[in-house]
């Protein structure tokens, strides 16, 4: 029978496992320590936790960390990791560098089953959950894991479709035993799955960001599928119903299809939908892949949509796009390394 893994496992469990062997509470931190904010890779290299405790937990556990199978460097410094999910695929984790952001977009499925008609990620389909290790090992598991201090949900997948995982996954982030990461630096980004969504708001774990990218029903259908089980509509009144408590914040995302939703109708509708909610929408440039047959906005299209979305009284700027050369951009991950 395979062992367990420990990384993974909530501070409230790893203590648990831990006293079950004999261990203390100075045993636990220590653990934990190793686990969540040190870079070591074996029981053997815990120095300060005793050998008997060692060797207790190596026979009746396994760590759980994996290193990238592959990685690829963008021109704009942007580095892409290649990570397999036993017996379903990979997925992909994007590292940003920035003056004072450094950014870890991460994925929470193998492929997704939400189909939107823009992204790469859809059109290989779902393959698998990845559990909250698998989650957090793309941010545990890199070189530049100390320097990253802003972390998105963006990458493959459709969190609050995983929520069991990513749930857990956010819990050991925020936890002052796990990774001490803040909130607020955490951003969960979904297409508004309105059973797991609901839980979210209950206890917001991080911020939130909303995949729009049209406020028409039937349009956003033809885009996004899931607009027919879960309107968009209802998403907004669920947030407005329950707002997001300072210093976390939701904004909206929204994918610009040249010549499809760019229209000053566009514009005239989002300032309606969003009326009465303080948020932000960020314009991105949709990214082109050979899966999709749309165009990318020109920059006088952009500019005269914006201006009608402030006209309209939504605040919206434009999220340029990093690591498009090596596909590691909005919409281009696929599990496929370079």
């Amino acid at each position: 029978m395979e062992r367990p893994l420990l990384f993974g496992l909530h501070p409230d469990d790893i203590s648990h496992v831990v006293r079950s062997l004999g261990g203390t509470a100075q045993h636990v931190r220590q653990l934990c320590r190793y686990l969540y904010r040190s870079g070591v890779s074996e029981f053997d290299q815990m120095a300060d936790i005793p050998k008997w405790l060692r060797a207790e937990l190596l026979a009746r556990y396994q760590l759980g960390l994996a290193v990238p199978k592959s990685f690829s460097q963008s021109a704009d410094a942007t580095v892409k990791y290649l990570f397999a999910i036993e017996g379903k695929g990979d997925v992909e984790a994007a590292y940003m560098p920035g003056a004072k952001r450094n950014t870890l977009c991460v994925s929470t499925q193998v492929g997704c089953r939400m189909g939107c008609s823009f992204c790469m990620t859809g059109t290989i389909g779902f393959k698998g959950n990845p559990s909250a290790s698998h989650i957090l090992n793309q941010l545990r598991s890199i070189p530049q894991r100390s320097l990253v201090n802003r972390l998105v949900l963006m990458g493959m997948g459709e969190p609050l479709d995983n929520w069991d995982e990513v749930k857990l996954a956010l819990s050991i982030l925020t936890s002052n035993m796990g990774f001490a990461f803040g909130a607020a630096n955490i951003t969960l980004s979904t297409v508004g799955l309105h059973g797991a969504l609901a839980d979210f708001l209950s206890n917001p774990p991080c911020n939130l960001a909303i995949s729009l990218h049209s406020p028409f029903p039937d349009e956003r259908f033809g885009i996004m599928p899931i607009e027919r089980s879960n309107p968009i509509a209802q998403t907004i009144a669920a947030i407005k119903q329950n707002p997001l408590p300072k210093p976390l914040r939701v904004s909206f995302e929204y994918v610009a299809l040249g010549g499809v939703n760019t229209t000053p109708s566009h514009a005239k509708a989002l300032g309606e939908l969003l009326s009465g909610l303080r948020t932000h929408i960020n314009i991105i440039p949709w990214n082109q892949h050979e899966n999709a047959a749309y165009s990318t906005p020109t920059a006088d299209e952009l500019q005269s949509f914006i201006g009608a979305l402030n006209r309209s009284g939504v605040i919206a700027s434009v999220r340029e796009s990093r690591g498009k050369d090596i596909a590691a951009a909005c919409g281009q991950m696929a599990g496929r390394g370079r």
